[in-house]
């Protein structure tokens, strides 16, 4: 276009030079409507003087004698008339052309000030795209920017998620928000099916797009267009027409285009949210490092405390009377380190995924039995309400651990008493762990979970906080579940389903191990 516009301006000019219009640097359609009427008008009275003279000297009889014959003078008059006439028909004709040739100018113009016009649309949607990094605000940016550039009325943004696309901008349509449509179906299906743009042309015809969405006010004109980047499909782009204006595939073309740009601002804005995330999730376990020294530091520091002054009133012979009590502690401490140890080594192997466990027939009731009758050694009952056996296959040590953490969170957070209940089901077993306490609250019943936590009011209790932990985690590696609910009277209600046979079925004695 921009290689025409020298050729054009050169053919104006010799035009209007032909034209007489030699006083105009630049002519205008004006201007050569004004000599055409100079002309015509100029024409018009010279033949109206010719064919007024002839009529005069064919019919005044008092006429004086010139040196030519009447006749001769009349066929001069006539040829003078012709030559005069194609005169002004040649000039006509140069006039029309000058005229199509400003008319083709001002297309070109108003053509290349709307190019212009969209380059500059499209330079401040790329800046910003660009300037924004949120995933959200960079869609709306997208949106609005694509509806400007092709002065639609609506559109939206359609995010692939899986075998589906996902509403996640929308404009003109709040209704439409958050729909989903899956691939190959509707319109924005077919592009994403197609990888190719689609322009539409009238009401589409719900046979050939199958599943096609209603809307309250039909379309008349819209185009769809892919989001790729890298190969990679992210999305659909629709934009859509104001009544009465019909799209062309000189829209689509400027539409793909822009999406091309608007496709990396999308990957972009995905990437920088994917490590925003990886650097939270590097603070967070930076800040549970540093806290798991200090919890380890301090739950280490008093048993140890105890080992060692036990130690040296031992090797006192005046502290001979207190030998059996001072054994005592030293024994209660050193189980108390290595509980804490185990839990560190059990939690670790289930982070990483690795679970080494020979699995048997364990009876559920049993275990609960036993749990219970260790707890009361240690003055802290614990009511059993089980059947006289409860066969599952599992790992016993884990069954036990698991109860006995439970059990142990129930005296130390809740109030007694503390129930433990095994019922019986079809495929499975579910143990209850129910205590008298304040409870959870619904927002924390997740966090609970997470290694290293205590809710606030009790992190001046002893523990590492990994014991909730272990049990989803143990329960887990069988193919169970654990969840907490509110306890029919009040407190916390544990629940612990454990199916009767893995997921992975296999001999009866094995051993798994899935590294992370």
């Amino acid at each position: 276009m921009t290689e025409d516009a020298p050729q054009l301006s050169d053919s104006i000019r010799r035009e209007a030079r032909v034209v007489g219009l030699r006083d105009f640097s630049t002519p205008s359609l004006e201007a050569v409507e004004h000599r055409r009427m100079q002309l015509w008008i100029l024409t018009t009275v010279l033949l109206v003087s010719v064919s007024a003279a002839i009529a005069l000297l064919s019919v005044w009889p008092g006429a004086p004698r010139t040196f030519l014959p009447p006749a001769a003078l009349r066929w001069g008059v006539v040829v003078l008339s012709i030559a005069f006439c194609s005169y002004a028909i040649e000039k006509e004709l140069h006039l029309r052309k000058l005229a199509s040739l400003l008319t083709d100018e001002r297309v070109l113009t108003v053509a290349l000030s709307s190019r212009l016009h969209e380059v500059s649309l499209l330079l401040d949607a790329g800046k910003a795209m660009n300037s924004i990094l949120e995933l959200d605000a960079v869609l709306e940016v997208i949106l609005r920017s694509a509806t400007d550039l092709l002065a639609g009325k609506s559109g939206s943004i359609m995010m692939v998620e899986g075998d589906d696309l996902v509403a996640a901008s929308v404009m003109g349509n709040e209704a439409a928000r958050d729909s989903r449509l899956r691939i190959g179906k509707g319109i924005a299906g077919r592009v994403a099916e197609t990888l190719e743009p689609l322009l539409i042309s009238g009401r589409p015809d719900p046979s050939e797009f199958p599943d096609l969405p209603l809307r309250d006010d039909p379309v008349e004109s819209a185009m769809c267009v892919p989001l790729v980047n890298r190969d990679d499909l992210l999305g659909v782009l629709s934009v859509n027409a104001e009544p009465r204006r019909l799209f062309t595939e000189y829209d689509l073309r400027a539409l793909s285009l822009f999406a091309e740009q608007a496709a990396g601002a999308i990957a972009n804005a995905r990437l920088f949210e994917s490590e925003r995330a990886h650097v939270v999730e590097l603070m967070e376990l930076d800040r549970m490092k540093t806290e798991l020294v200090d919890i380890v530091t301090h739950e280490l520091r008093t048993p140890l405390t105890a080992v060692l002054a036990a130690t040296e009133g031992v090797q006192r012979p005046e502290l001979r009377e207190n030998h059996a009590e001072l054994l005592q502690i030293i024994d209660r401490n050193a189980r108390y380190l290595a509980s804490m140890i185990e839990d560190l080594v059990i939690s670790t192997r289930l982070e990483r995924g690795r679970t080494a466990t020979s699995l048997g027939s364990v009876d559920v009731s049993e275990v609960a039995r036993m749990v219970a009758a260790d707890f009361e050694v240690s003055e802290r009952p614990v009511l059993v309400q089980a059947p006289h056996s409860a066969p599952i296959l599992a790992n016993a040590d884990s069954v036990r651990r698991i109860l006995e953490n439970l059990v142990d969170n129930a005296h130390k957070y809740g109030r007694p008493p503390v129930r433990v209940e095994v019922e019986p089901s079809l495929g499975g077993v579910t143990i209850w762990v129910v205590d008298s306490g304040p409870g959870i609250a619904p927002d924390n019943r997740q966090r609970i979970f997470q290694r290293f936590s205590r809710l606030g009011p009790h992190r001046g209790q002893p523990g590492l906080g990994l014991g909730l932990p272990i049990v989803r985690g143990l329960a887990e590696s069988f193919g169970g579940s654990v969840t907490v609910e509110d306890a029919p009277t009040g407190g916390c209600a544990f629940k612990v389903v454990l199916p009767a046979c893995p997921p992975s079925e296999g001999s009866l004695h094995r051993e798994t191990a899935s590294a992370s």
